[in-house]
């Protein structure tokens, strides 16, 4: 589906926008114009929920994307000029490490072929952050990636952490703002996934981020039928899911990650 549907966005941007360049993205589901990235995941959401339909599509998207490029093409860029329009849409994001538009992107080994990277949110995408942004806003990438962490709570106070129905005792963060793998790169959500599931602040948890827009955490003491079962699906949804990430499990305290 979320294939289908980003080829019939594209059709009608490249018919309507023809001099900006819209293409493919590296990852199912996505889009560039060389610069910024678009999900369409939610879009597509969007469409399926009956907020446009078939009748209206063109239009919808047309008018959405016009509010986008107005808004990248204002004086908030997708990568401000200055710090002061930059902070407060600074954001870390979880990629897949085989994206190519990460050539000059400001990034750190995660797991595997994954890394945890800098980005500028927008409305409707992101834009990775370059060394030569942080030398003119005259920031280190430290400091950065902690503002950005800090940002992301921020931006969601009240964590929606679900519990899974069912025996097995499951945490989940479905956000859909793009940035709920990266979660597990912040010390007081993985604190809150760990008490959800232990009743204390000191224990561990298994996790995992399949895809960009899901984080999965289970406790370390289920039964080894059950905890195969769990990590065969991890492996088997970062395959098939747009935004793919870590096929593994990870063991996740406050203060760690590591892969299993």
């Amino acid at each position: 589906m979320i294939e289908q549907f980003t080829d019939r966005v594209l059709e009608v941007l490249q018919r309507e926008f023809p001099d900006q360049g819209f293409r493919h993205g590296d990852e199912i589901g996505t889009l560039t114009d060389g610069e910024v990235s678009f999900g369409m995941s939610n879009l597509c959401a969007q469409y399926q929920q009956g907020i446009f339909n078939d009748d209206n599509f063109d239009t919808a998207i047309r008018d959405k994307f016009a509010q986008i490029l107005q808004m990248l093409q204002s004086s908030v860029e997708a990568i401000p000029e200055n710090w002061d329009d930059a902070q407060s849409r600074l954001r870390v994001q979880l990629v897949s490490a085989k994206l190519t538009n990460l050539s000059s992107a400001v990034t750190f080994p995660f797991a595997d072929d994954v890394h945890s990277s800098l980005v500028i949110d927008n409305d409707g995408g992101y834009a990775y952050v370059r060394q030569a942004d942080l030398d003119r806003w005259n920031q280190t990438a430290l400091d950065a990636i902690e503002l950005g962490k800090r940002n992301i709570v921020i931006s969601q106070p009240q964590l929606p952490l679900a519990i899974m129905p069912g025996d097995v005792r499951l945490v989940a963060i479905q956000t859909g703002d793009g940035y709920d793998a990266a979660r597990i790169l912040i010390p007081e959500i993985r604190t809150q996934i760990i008490r959800e599931l232990t009743g204390t602040v000191d224990g561990e948890a298994f996790a995992a981020v399949p895809n960009r827009d899901f984080l999965i955490a289970w406790p370390t003491d289920l039964i080894p039928e059950i905890h195969q079962q769990l990590s065969e699906t991890v492996a088997m949804d970062s395959r098939q899911q747009s935004h793919p990430l870590c096929e593994r499990v990870l063991r996740i305290t406050a203060e760690t990650i590591e892969l299993t």
